[in-house]
């Protein structure tokens, strides 16, 4: 759904509903199997040459575990408020600037689901693994390396420069 500049009025409100499995394929982002729903209100409003865009996206995805691989349902909610111009000289850290003359709003949606989500996505209550073969390490052991583990750049060493 696109957004144009010159067609943005005062105030809009607009009902989305969207499909983002199109976006997920296009990107390859191996963590979300699935965009099982995506939808939520969407306010527009226009103060001189800023676009005003609330978000406020209800999404649940269909995702895999980062602990165990196994898919599960994962819901997001997404209240955002960005700004939009079409003007160079206004563009800045708070205000992106779009040169095309309209907002793809469902890569804005789809922008926003993918830096929402966490770093480790697990189901409720599930655990690290458990066994011989597994443990978790703290940083500070990864700290405290005294450089002996195996490193693909140890090669590089031994390279006459």
């Amino acid at each position: 759904m696109k957004l144009e500049f010159s067609k943005v009025k005062s105030l809009e409100k607009i009902e989305y509903v969207g499909d983002l499995n199109f976006y997920n394929s296009a990107k390859n982002i191996p963590t979300i199997k699935n965009y099982k729903s995506v939808e939520g209100t969407i306010e527009i409003q226009k103060a001189d040459s800023v676009i005003i865009v609330k978000y406020d996206i209800h999404a649940v995805l269909t995702v895999i575990s980062t602990l165990s691989g196994e898919e599960f349902e994962y819901p997001l909610d997404i209240n955002e408020e960005l700004y939009y111009t079409n003007q160079k000289e206004m563009d800045s850290e708070d205000v992106f600037y779009i040169q095309e003359g309209y907002i793809d709003l469902d890569q804005e949606i789809y922008s926003l689901i993918i830096t929402s989500l966490p770093l480790i996505l697990h189901k409720d209550g599930e655990e690290y693994p458990k066994g011989e073969n597994f443990r978790v390490i703290s940083e500070d052991e990864i700290d405290d390396n005294d450089g002996s583990g195996y490193s693909p750049f140890d090669k590089l060493k031994d390279l006459d420069l």
